[in-house]
């Protein structure tokens, strides 16, 4: 049989339309979630269609898939409210240190006014034991916060770790400069 002969004789492959990702997105199946999540961020990384089911899944019972919506929200640079902004940090009580620097790493990249209310959930950040986590929320709080965290930074100033000292210095200029 020739190529030719066998390619019309196979079932057509098409490609899932948006409408269809974002519904697969509600399929019980986690794993299939998140391949779809995957495949949606790869090929409509410039559509905001997805925005209030990804939303939405910021308070899915499943943990990744709920930090998965967070990084898809983060990526796409979405506005979110008071609400996805409490969902988004009642991530950073979960365990993972990598997860929870991505949730700083995401918060860092959305829009809106409601994002100034992450500040009090970044703060405990500072105290971790993990310097790269205090990294990312001296660079979370630099673009979130306000002139009022530069005294809780400050102490950060005496890190023996010199990339702490030089992220609490830059969220410190980068906060004085805010008016």
């Amino acid at each position: 049989m020739s190529i030719l002969a066998l390619l019309a004789a196979a079932p057509s492959i098409r490609a899932e339309t948006e409408d269809e990702l974002i519904a697969s997105f509600s399929s019980p199946d986690e794993g299939k979630v998140l391949s779809n999540m995957r495949r949606y961020k790869k090929v409509y990384h410039n559509s905001t269609k997805a925005f209030p089911t990804l939303k939405k899944l910021l308070t899915d019972s499943r943990l990744k898939v709920r930090r998965r919506a967070a990084d898809m929200l983060g990526s796409f640079h979405a506005d979110v409210n008071e609400e996805d902004v409490k969902a988004i940090c009642a991530l950073l009580k979960e365990p993972g240190l990598e997860a929870n620097k991505d949730v700083l790493k995401d918060l860092r990249r959305l829009q809106g006014s409601a994002l100034a209310g992450a500040v009090p959930d970044i703060l405990p950040c500072l105290k971790n034991p993990h310097s790269s986590l205090v990294r990312e929320a001296c660079q979370t709080l630099a673009v979130l916060g306000n002139k009022d965290v530069i005294p809780l930074i400050e102490p950060l100033l005496n890190s023996p770790e010199p990339r702490v000292k030089q992220d609490a210095q830059d969220a410190i200029a980068a906060l004085r400069s805010k008016s």
